[in-house]
């Protein structure tokens, strides 16, 4: 068996990708962190949860999954919790109540009744100033930006209606207007605070401290302003948490949503079509503060002017019908952030238009002047010098790989001389001998051949002490010296210890065999005793060079006389038989995926350079992996770099093929330790083939157990909780009947639980209604489900029977992660670097990452690639990911050193502003429907729980059109841009637009 000659194509490709440049940047200047409040309601809400979320880009920061992505808080008894987080950022707050929980100690969300006539809640009736635990009625949401030290941010449902319409529109000053938009902006977020405080007729609904009703003679003497504002707003909370009382559906969600459709006005009183009016809301806060004056005897100048004010309201409103709207409109922006903080916002908007304008012609600004030409010329001569010399490039690989043929045969004839040189058109001419004592082979020849050819036991565990094994699994071919291939020699040997040659062999150079069982020396493999399963390729210290380059290829000038690239390259060839063979008779045929490939070179314009000799040269580095390379049985014995995202349809293993009774199921229990102990098998099986996944869930039980790390939180560790285990095991077929095999360490649920519930919880998850088949692909099983009334499906009762699979998601073939990093250095020019990584599912489930910088004076890592710092700096940085189940993110950040910024062209206040500049586009496409058939909820103890929306493996797939994508510059968002009947258009806060 011989490697294949396909694995030529994967050295030609450093040469290619050298000329790769293109450019971008960030500028993100990190905020320092503060510490603030956030005070929910009437600072009356204990034990409630509050998320915490950044709104970067205009977006809130979501998970792979589609949940908010922040920090979890729980409010004390005065309603507070005390986060910390970046200044001069956009902030979006999310109150959730929450049940108790008494086998983990976690107390339930309480509010305290502000009602004088008492309060009712899950069934049950409240007395005023009775602590009433409430999980309706909640779910306000607030938005606060650049937010100081010490900051208190109120969460009421007056800044519940501030955040919907923060995200949803900004108000045009110039039209008068709200116009609509989909991202939260500084102008959208006080706007809106600054609408509903009018609305409602409070200072500020984010910042003013609502009063405590059933501290209501504290205050209600006070002639303080600040005391009647906050009467009033601690009035109308109340008065909206009673009219929620009433209300069938999500009052604070419905509100809001009727809020959005109105363009941020209220409906003014009741003709039957609004889910609340101002009268309604009004009348009840009246109501409710002159019960609790004279149910308490309370009285007051604030509370006088407090009703009074509310009256006023009320008999100003219109009565007419249809119902009239408020016409209300925010404060100016000079008013809301003052002149010199609105200065610089407006002043960033005029710097991120003219930033645009600048990158209509990017292509030809990133760089600094002349060096595109320059460098486009290097490249150019890169990429033809590359083509010119493809054929030789891969004629060198097919004679390295004869030559180890040769030294196998040689070896294994055991005849003390070479063997057949014949059938290697090449060698004709060569010298070739050999030493049974030492098994070395010598190769010399006219044409540059000369190398040495021995073996070596390969140290194949790293880990260990042992550099020097005397067996293991696989035997290096060591193939090193020199050869030629029509214009291009090639030099190759191991690295060594100190890099002198006469010490141990850090990284041996030649072709690593790996065989099934343990070997001293190379073996026999015809009879199938001990096959080879794989082959590596290893190149640890190389150089490909020509000399004497002609004067132009392919019409391109070549400007040197010389061109070498030299490193340390592997590629590795696994083998796999087809994975649903008989494990005790396998027939399949052996056949040999690309595992792994990994390069770490240098272009350069000198031969045998010391790095300092050379006046051009770029550095590179590729490493790629394939993931289903183990699993993937190919069509062909030898697959080739031109096979990504193949999938395996030629077996009938398509999209849609069904493979019938793919699971069998069974309920039943079984005494362990004299517990009865309910389980669900689950066996998979393909074609009389188990499939690993098979298993026993084990179910025991609910037992009282001693809180020993005290889960509950009450500082005692021999109280009893109640406790529910659950066990996997997995399940063994041999000789036609299935066993248990070994367990999983039991999984611990607290609090009571029955089977039914637990088995349904696992459906949700996937534990086996996806099933992976190795060498395929993901089957789905449709298990029998019926949707409740929340629309959410439930599992069925289980108790025995057989289900078909239908693959939705073929296994394909080829390299499934990649990473490409290359600097380039040219003579009296700026470096330039650009990295790029790649995680490729399949063709359309991808995640990119990609940096290129220009003129740096430093090069940092974020984790993933490497960017370029310094004052001097040109940079783009992008993302994009298609491969979360809720939507497409991605984001472009362009950074510019010292751009000249033409500001107000073509008017009398134009003028140029030079200045270091970072604009930023974010993508944040959310699907109307996952391509998962589920989301997540928030369910009673405030977590996030899975409801399956339809009982199928996927959602039709879904396209970018309607994509918007949102405009910052330094970290403000300005603008939006989204296709409008075929053009591209750019809509800025301020009202303007224009197109590309």
């Amino acid at each position: 068996m011989t490697i294949n000659k396909a694995m030529s194509a994967s050295l030609l490709t450093p040469l290619l990708l050298a000329s790769v440049i293109s450019g971008c940047s960030n500028d993100s200047s990190s905020s320092s962190n503060i510490s603030f409040y956030v005070q929910a309601g009437q600072e009356d809400i204990e034990e409630g949860l509050v998320r915490v979320v950044s709104a970067e880009g205009g977006q809130l920061s979501r998970d792979a999954e589609g949940r908010l992505s922040g920090t979890e808080y729980v409010t004390d008894e005065e309603g507070e919790v005390n986060p910390r987080a970046a200044a001069a950022e956009i902030y979006y707050f999310e109150l959730l109540g929450h049940v108790a929980e008494e086998d983990t100690g976690v107390e339930p969300t309480t509010v305290r009744c502000q009602w004088a006539a008492g309060c009712t809640a899950g069934g049950s009736d409240y007395s005023f100033g009775a602590d009433v635990a409430r999980i309706d009625g909640l779910g306000w949401r607030a938005v606060a930006y650049d937010i100081s030290s010490g900051e208190r941010v109120r969460l009421t449902p007056l800044t519940d209606l501030a955040a919907q319409l923060a995200f949803d529109y900004v108000y045009d000053e110039g039209q008068s207007a709200w116009t609509a938009t989909g991202y939260y902006s500084p102008y959208s977020v006080e706007q809106s605070i600054s609408q509903v405080s009018q609305i409602f007729g409070i200072d500020s609904v984010e910042s003013r401290e609502p009063t405590d009703l059933t501290e209501l003679s504290r205050v209600a003497n006070s002639s303080s302003a600040d005391t009647v504002y906050s009467i009033r707003y601690g009035a109308l909370i109340a008065a909206w948490y009673h009219l929620s009382e009433s209300y069938s559906g999500d009052f604070a969600a419905d509100v809001a949503a009727e809020f959005s459709t109105n363009a941020g006005q209220m409906t003014e009183a009741d003709d039957g079509s609004a889910v609340l009016t101002l009268q309604a809301l009004y009348s009840a806060a009246v109501e409710n503060l002159e019960q609790i004056a004279a149910s308490e005897d309370i009285s007051g100048t604030a509370l006088t002017s407090a009703i009074s004010g509310l009256n006023q309201d009320i008999a100003s409103l219109s009565l007419t019908s249809p119902a009239t709207l408020t016409s209300v409109r925010p404060a100016t922006l000079d008013e809301l952030f003052g002149a010199g903080d609105l200065e610089d916002l407006q002043l960033g908007l005029s710097r991120a238009k003219a930033f645009v304008q600048v990158l209509r012609d990017y292509e030809n600004t990133f760089f600094e002047d002349g060096y595109r030409e320059t460098a486009d010329a290097y490249m150019d001569m890169l990429k033809a010098i590359g083509e010119e010399n493809q054929d030789d490039l891969n004629l060198l690989i097919d004679q390295y790989i004869d030559v180890k043929d040769l030294y196998v045969a040689t070896y294994l004839q055991n005849t003390g001389v070479c063997a057949d040189t014949s059938a290697y058109a090449w060698m004709s001419g060569a010298s070739c001998s050999y030493s049974s004592a030492t098994a070395q082979l010598t190769l010399t020849g006219s044409n540059g051949t000369n190398l040495v050819v021995t073996q070596k036991v390969a140290d194949v565990n790293l880990t260990d002490e042992e550099d020097e094994p005397t067996e293991s699994h696989a035997i290096d071919v060591l193939i090193t010296g020199s050869m030629r291939a029509g214009d291009l020699g090639f030099v190759v040997d191991n690295t060594y210890d100190n890099d002198d040659p006469e010490d141990d062999i850090l990284s041996p150079t030649g072709i690593r065999i790996y065989y099934d069982n343990i070997v001293n020396t190379l073996v026999e493999t015809d009879s199938g005793a001990n096959e080879i399963l794989a082959y590596e390729l290893r190149w640890s210290d190389f150089s490909i060079y020509r000399s004497g380059l002609p004067s132009e290829v392919n019409g391109t000038p070549v400007t040197q006389d010389d061109i070498e690239l030299s490193g340390a390259y592997r590629i590795f060839y696994r083998g796999v038989r087809d994975p649903l063979d008989d494990p005790q008779n396998p027939v399949s045929d052996l056949r040999f995926n690309i595992d792994t490939v990994v390069l770490n070179g240098r272009v350069s314009d000198v031969i045998g350079d010391e790095d300092d000799d050379d006046d051009n040269y770029t550095t590179v580095y590729i490493a790629a992996n394939a993931e289903n390379a183990s699993d993937y049985y190919p069509e062909k014995e030898w697959t080739s770099f031109n096979g990504f995202f193949t999938p395996n349809a030629a077996n009938g293993y398509a999209e849609g093929s069904v493979q019938a009774d793919l699971a069998t199921y069974e309920r039943g229990s079984q005494t362990i330790s004299g517990q009865q102990v309910d389980y669900l098998d689950v066996k998979l099986m393909v074609d009389g083939v188990a499939l690993e996944d098979s298993a026993r869930y084990r179910f025991y039980p609910t037992q009282l157990r001693e809180d020993d790390t005290d889960i509950n939180r009450d500082d005692e560790t021999d109280d009893l909780v109640s406790v529910f285990d659950i066990e996997i095991c997995e399940l063994e077929y041999n000789n036609g009947s299935w066993s248990v095999g070994t367990c999983d360490p039991k999984q611990r649920l607290f609090g009571e639980r029955d089977t039914d519930q637990a088995i349904n919880d696992l459906w949700e998850a996937g534990a086996f209604s996806r099933v992976t088949v190795p060498g395929r692909g993901e089957y789905f099983i449709t298990w029998s489900a019926s949707a409740g009334s929340d629309g959410c499906y439930v599992l069925d009762p289980l108790t025995s029977g057989t289900l078909d699979g239908t693959l939705y998601e073929p296994m394909v073939l080829g390299l499934s992660s990649a990473r490409f990093t290359a600097e380039t250095i040219l003579e009296d020019q700026p470096d330039t670097a650009f990295d790029i990584l790649v995680n490729a599912r399949t063709a359309d489930r991808y995640t990119l990452t990609a940096a290129l910088s220009h003129d740096y004076s430093g090069l940092s890592t974020n984790g993933d690639i490497y960017y370029g710092t310094g004052s001097r700096l040109d940079r783009i940085l992008v993302s994009y990911d298609t491969d979360s189940n809720y939507g497409v993110t991605g984001s472009l950040e362009i950074y510019k050193d010292g751009v000249s910024l033409t500001l107000d062209p073509g008017t009398a206040n134009e003028e140029t502003d030079v200045v270091d500049s970072t604009l930023g586009l974010t993508l944040n496409r959310q699907y109307t429907s996952s391509p998962m058939p589920y989301h997540y909820v928030t369910d009673d103890e405030g977590n996030y729980d899975i409801c399956v929306t339809d009982n199928i493996a996927e959602n039709a797939a879904e396209t970018l059109e309607g994509s918007v994508y949102y405009l910052t510059f330094r970290g403000v968002v300005y603008g939006s841009i989204q296709e409008e009947n075929g053009v591209w258009v750019i809509r800025y806060i301020d009202g303007s637009f224009e197109t590309l």
